[in-house]
């Protein structure tokens, strides 16, 4: 025997529940938009622009601690292969060095200051000096000559360089020549000479 099928009637469906169980989701997925939109959103609106703008300043921060890092490294390098020159140009005691270094080779008998400039554009000071030796081998102006570039200081000879024969009887030379001496007049500020010192 065959069972027939069961077969639902709208007719006994209870309307009330219906349209309760229908007002309930409504005001269920209602009060979830309203959640979502009135407090979850933005929330997360504001945790993004926060994010975003975090990601920002840490972007720039690590372009400008990359800058920083490189200017560093190239002002090291720069004061490691030029110390020497800086050196030189700062040399306070270099007219004494000089008289000590002439005075190895020639008899010195005056100095004379000649001239004195400032280039403020360059931040270099020239002081030219006019000596007076006498030796009685002028090999040894050719010494001294080869010598002063060894010195710690910037030095030029500027020409012409007299040698005279200081008496007919006598193997004695007056040497007349002046130097040049550039010293540095640029004071550094006090903030880059804390960052060189941390070099």
């Amino acid at each position: 025997m065959m069972k027939a099928p069961a077969t639902r009637s709208f007719n006994k469906v209870d309307t009330d529940l219906v349209i309760r169980n229908l007002i309930f989701c409504i005001l269920y997925v209602s009060v979830i938009l309203g959640f979502f939109n009135y407090l979850l959103w933005p929330t997360i609106i504001a945790f993004k622009s926060q994010y975003i703008l975090e990601r920002r300043e840490k972007i720039i921060y690590t372009e400008i601690k990359k800058g920083y890092d490189n200017a560093t490294k190239r002002l090291q390098d720069f004061i490691t292969n030029n110390r020497d020159s800086f050196s030189k140009l700062d040399n306070q005691n270099a007219l004494q060095e000089i008289e000590n270094l002439i005075a190895k080779y020639l008899d010195i008998k005056s100095v004379k200051q000649l001239s004195h400039t400032t280039q403020a554009n360059d931040h270099t000071q020239s002081t030219t000096y006019v000596f007076t030796t006498q030796t009685k081998n002028v090999a040894n102006m050719w010494r001294l000559m080869e010598q002063l570039s060894t010195l710690h200081t910037s030095v030029v000879i500027n020409p012409p360089v007299q040698i005279n024969r200081a008496n007919l009887q006598t193997e004695v030379y007056d040497i007349s020549f002046s130097l040049e001496i550039l010293n540095n007049t640029y004071q550094i500020p006090e903030q880059t000479k804390e960052l060189i010192k941390q070099l």
